[in-house]
C-alpha cells in the first residue's frame, strides 16, 4: 500500500511538469532590460500623471465585492483616476480573484502588473487551494529541483489567475535565530545553499510565465526587529554584507530575476545618512500611535539611492524591476509621510512604490516634487520605461483578462496536491529521538497536547487530529494558547499524568508584525512540568525550527516548518512510521543543532485503511 502510494507522488509530480509543459499560454520569461522594447518612444509620450500612476501599485482582497461597495469604488478610483500600474493580491479566492482581475484590467487604459506574495506557493494567500510548506522546507529536503517544480506549477496557476509578478523567491540568508519575520520563509543560513535555492525558484517562477521577485534586498536574515514595525539596523561591514547577504542576491542577478524587492532596513555600511523618526500621538518617536524602536537609525534601504542605484543596479548590474517593500509598514512610516517616502524611493531607483500609505497622497507629492524639478522627468521615464517594456514582455496587452473557464483545469490540480505532499512528507526532520520513541504505537494511551501562539488556529480540528484519531480512536486532545487559563494549564498536565505517551504539538510561527516568536505562558509552564513527569514526550515543532532553544530539555524533537495540512498530514504519518523521515537541518540551532543535523528513519507500518494519503 505505501509502496503503491510513493508511485502515485511520483508520477503525479512527473505529471506536474508534463501537464503544465503542455499548451501553456504564457510563454517563458525572457527578460532583457538592456534593450528596451523597440516601439516604445524615448520620451514615453503619456501625459504626466498617467507616467506617475505607474509607479504605484496598490492592495486590493479577491474576494466577492459589488461594483457599489467602498472598497470596489477605492479600487476603481485608483485605476481609473491615478491610472495606477499595479494591483497587488493579499488574502483572496481563486474564482473571486480572476473576476476582480478582469474588471479592473478592462478599466485600466495601460494593463495592470497584478502581483502577490506566493512564497509557499498560491495558498499563501489564497484560501481555497492547497497551501504549501514554507522555503525552509523545501531546504531540508536537500532537494533544489522540488524548489523548482513548485515555482513553475505557482507561476502556472498565478498567470491563470490574472497574476504577472510574483513576489518571490526570499533571498534573505536566517543566520539569526532570533529573526521574528523570516526565519523559515528563508532557505537556510548558508548563503551559498540558499543560492541554489533562490535560483531555482527564479528559473520556475520566470519559465511559467512570471516575473520572479528576489527579497528582501540587501538582506533581512540578521535581524531580531521586524521592518513592519520599526526600522531594523544591521549593524554589519560592508565585507560581511558580501559574504553573506548578498550572495543569493547577485545569483538571482546572474540567473535573470525580473525584479527585486528592496526590504526597509538601516544599513549604515551602506548609506549612514540619519532618518529620525516622526513623532506619534503620544509625541514620543514613531507614527500611527506605534513607538519607534530604532531611534538612531540611518535612511532606510528602501529609500537610500547609494543602496539601490550604487549597489543593486550599478554594482550588481541589476537592470530589471526595483520594487519596494509594502510601504504602510513601520520601517517607513515611523520615518517618514506618505508623500515624502514615494518621492524618496522614486529618486533613490525604484520603479514600483508598494501599497503606499496614502495613495493619493503620494501621488500628489510625486507630481509637486517633478513640477519643482526635484524629480526630472527623465528619472521618471526611466522607471515607465521598464515598467512599460517588462508588460510587453510579459504580453499583459494580449493576456491581461483571466482565463476564468480553464481555472479548475490549472489551479490545485492533483499533480500541484501531489508535489506539495511530497516537500513535506520528504522536508520532515528528526533533530533526536528518545531510543524507542518512535514510531508511535496505536496501543497506546496517547495524549495529543497542542500548543498555540494563535487563538485562532485550527491545530486539534484539522488533519492533525483527525489522522490521530484514525490510527488511535481513543487519542484525546487539550490545547493551550495565549487564552488559556491558569486551570486550563492544570488540566492539561492532569491528563498528561494519565497518558502513556505525549504528543506535543507547537503551533508557533513566524507572522508579519506581530514581532516576535514565543511560545505562550501558558504552554510555556505546562510543557514544562510534563516534562517533569518523566513521560515519554515527543515534539513537533510545527513552525520555527529554533523553539528547541525554549526547551531544550525535549528528547524527541521533530521538525515540519509549518503549521500547513499537509505538513500535520505528513508528520502524522511519519510518527507511526508509515513514512520515511530525512531531512536535513538547513540552519543551526546554537548549542543544540549543527545544519546538516537529521537522523534518518526508514518507514516500518501501513497507515490505516480508513486514511486519505496521497
Amino acid at each position: 500500500m505505501l509502496k503503491t502510494v510513493r508511485l502515485l507522488a511520483v508520477l503525479a509530480s512527473a505529471a506536474l511538469l508534463a501537464s503544465c509543459a503542455g499548451g501553456n499560454p504564457f510563454p517563458p520569461v525572457t527578460i532583457d532590460f538592456s534593450q528596451l522594447a523597440p516601439d516604445l518612444p524615448h520620451d514615453v509620450s503619456m501625459p504626466l500623471d498617467e507616467k506617475i500612476g505607474q509607479l504605484f501599485v496598490v492592495p486590493a482582497r479577491g474576494v466577492y465585492m459589488s461594483e457599489d461597495s467602498k472598497d470596489f469604488q477605492t479600487l476603481r478610483h485608483h485605476v481609473v483616476d491615478n491610472r495606477v500600474g499595479g494591483v497587488i493580491l493579499f488574502r483572496s479566492n481563486v474564482y473571486e480573484a480572476a473576476v476582480l482581475v478582469g474588471k479592473l484590467q478592462e478599466a485600466a487604459k495601460v494593463p495592470l502588473l497584478v502581483s502577490a506574495d506566493l512564497e509557499a506557493g498560491l495558498g499563501m494567500r489564497f484560501d481555497d487551494v492547497t497551501y504549501g510548506p514554507w522555503a525552509m522546507a523545501i531546504a531540508a529536503t536537500g532537494d533544489p529541483a522540488l524548489a523548482e517544480k513548485r515555482a513553475f506549477a505557482t507561476a502556472r496557476e498565478a498567470r491563470a489567475i490574472g497574476i504577472a509578478q510574483v513576489f518571490a523567491p526570499v533571498a534573505d540568508v536566517n543566520v539569526n535565530p532570533d529573526n521574528p519575520v523570516i526565519n523559515v520563509r528563508s532557505f537556510g543560513e548558508d548563503p551559498d545553499q540558499v543560492s541554489r535555492y533562490v535560483v531555482a525558484t527564479v528559473k520556475g517562477l520566470q519559465d511559467g510565465g512570471v516575473l520572479a521577485t528576489p527579497k528582501h534586498f540587501p538582506g533581512h536574515g540578521d535581524t531580531a526587529v521586524d521592518s513592519h514595525l520599526s526600522l531594523p539596523i544591521l549593524p554589519v561591514t560592508r565585507a560581511r554584507l558580501e559574504s553573506v547577504e548578498l550572495v543569493p542576491f547577485r545569483s538571482a542577478v546572474k540567473a535573470g530575476a525580473g525584479s527585486v524587492m528592496v526590504a526597509h532596513l538601516s544599513v549604515p555600511a551602506l548609506d549612514d545618512t540619519p532618518a529620525p523618526p516622526l513623532p506619534n500621538a503620544k509625541g514620543e518617536a514613531g507614527a500611527n500611535g506605534v513607538p519607534e524602536l530604532e531611534t538612531k537609525g540611518t535612511m532606510p534601504t528602501t529609500l537610500s539611492g547609494p543602496t539601490v542605484t550604487g549597489l543593486l543596479r550599478k554594482e550588481l548590474g541589476f537592470t530589471g524591476l526595483v520594487v519596494t517593500d509594502a510601504m504602510t509598514m513601520g520601517g517607513i512610516t515611523s520615518h517618514f509621510t506618505a508623500g515624502e517616502a514615494a518621492v524618496r524611493a522614486i529618486l533613490a531607483g525604484s520603479d514600483q512604490v508598494l501599497m503606499s500609505a496614502d495613495t493619493d497622497a503620494a501621488i500628489a507629492a510625486v507630481r509637486e516634487a517633478v513640477r519643482s524639478g526635484r524629480i526630472t522627468e527623465a528619472r521618471l521615464d526611466e522607471s515607465v520605461k521598464r515598467i512599460l517594456d517588462c508588460k510587453k514582455k510579459l504580453k499583459l496587452d494580449e493576456n491581461r483578462i483571466p482565463f476564468v473557464a480553464r481555472l479548475a483545469k490549472i489551479v490545485d490540480t492533483l499533480p500541484i496536491q501531489a508535489l506539495e505532499a511530497e516537500i513535506a512528507r520528504r522536508s520532515l526532520t528528526l533533530v533526536r529521538e528518545q531510543p524507542g520513541a518512535l514510531p508511535l504505537q496505536k496501543a497506546a494511551k496517547l495524549l495529543s497536547f497542542v500548543v498555540a501562539d494563535e487563538a485562532s488556529l485550527n491545530g486539534p480540528t484539522g488533519p492533525l487530529a483527525a489522522e490521530l484519531k484514525a490510527r488511535v480512536p481513543s487519542v484525546k486532545t487539550v490545547r493551550l494558547d495565549p487564552r488559556s487559563t491558569p486551570e486550563e494549564t492544570k488540566a492539561a498536565v492532569d491528563a498528561a499524568r494519565d497518558a502513556d505517551v505525549v504528543l506535543v504539538s507547537l503551533f508557533v510561527r513566524t507572522r508579519s508584525g506581530q514581532g516576535k516568536i514565543s511560545v505562550p505562558e501558558a504552554g510555556r509552564n505546562a510543557l514544562a512540568q510534563v516534562l517533569a513527569l518523566g513521560k515519554p514526550v515527543v515534539t513537533v515543532s510545527f513552525g520555527s525550527p529554533y523553539l528547541l532553544r525554549d526547551f531544550p530539555d525535549l528528547p524527541t524533537y521533530l521538525c515540519a516548518w509549518g503549521g500547513q495540512d499537509v505538513a500535520q498530514t505528513a508528520a502524522v504519518q511519519a510518527l507511526f512510521g508509515e513514512a520515511a523521515i530525512g531531512g536535513k537541518l538547513p540552519i543551526t540551532i546554537p548549542g543544540l543543532a549543527k545544519r546538516g543535523d537529521g537522523i534518518a528513519k526508514a518507514a516500518s507500518a501501513e497507515p490505516p485503511s480508513n486514511t486519505k494519503t496521497r
